[in-house]
């Protein structure tokens, strides 16, 4: 929860000027965060996130994604192409999600809006793992640690494209490391973490349509 406020209104800050999602948080002044009023102090949760997408024959679908058991998502990368190989996606986790209604002081028109929100932990993707088509092998990821800037952040709904199935790497074992006691684990995970995932990767076979 450190800097949960401060960060939260740099996020709806950089969704009230317009800016657009680079997977950076813009970084604002106390000036400019005392000039977003959160009416009644109020974030309003929801147990569950549904993202439309369409299918690869072009059929309409539907994920649903939850904090409790499925909230593993991927968002469109925003690194230069060749950049770390230049993989086409960024992975996270969401720990909530809230909508919550501001008002921009100052601004040409103070009335309130609302705004969606995820609160998320960042995975990092394993930059030493040949992993693809090429390679043959799924992609392999783990969480930020903590003490990293990027590790938790917040994120706009409408930039998630997928729900994502993780595996865990069983042969890298659990590790408390990577975060101390926290809120944002659940109670059966004994404040561990997996040391790594494989991002799954489905196709369905003909015989299944």
């Amino acid at each position: 929860m450190q800097d949960f406020l401060p960060r939260l209104k740099d996020h709806i800050l950089s969704w009230l000027l317009g800016h657009d999602y680079t997977g950076d948080e813009s970084n604002f002044t106390s000036t400019d965060r005392n000039a977003v009023i959160i009416v009644n102090n109020r974030l309003y949760q929801h147990k569950v996130l549904r993202i439309n997408y369409t299918t690869y024959d072009m059929r309409r679908a539907q994920d649903s994604l939850n904090p409790r058991m499925h909230a593993d998502f991927m968002v469109l990368t925003h690194e230069d192409e060749g950049e770390h190989g230049g993989h086409p996606y960024w992975y996270g986790r969401i720990l909530n999600i809230f909508h919550t209604f501001v008002i921009h002081r100052g601004s040409a028109n103070e009335v309130p809006q609302q705004i969606d929100l995820l609160w998320v932990r960042w995975f990092g993707r394993d930059l030493l793992h040949s992993a693809g088509w090429k390679a043959k092998r799924l992609h392999r990821i783990g969480f930020i640690p903590a003490d990293d800037d990027g590790a938790f952040g917040f994120l706009d709904p409408q930039n998630v494209v997928r729900a994502i199935h993780l595996i865990p790497a069983f042969a890298y074992g659990h590790t408390p490391d990577l975060l101390p006691p926290s809120i944002v684990r659940h109670a059966k995970e004994n404040n561990e973490d997996w040391c790594m995932f494989y991002v799954n990767m489905y196709v369905r076979s003909l015989n299944q349509l």
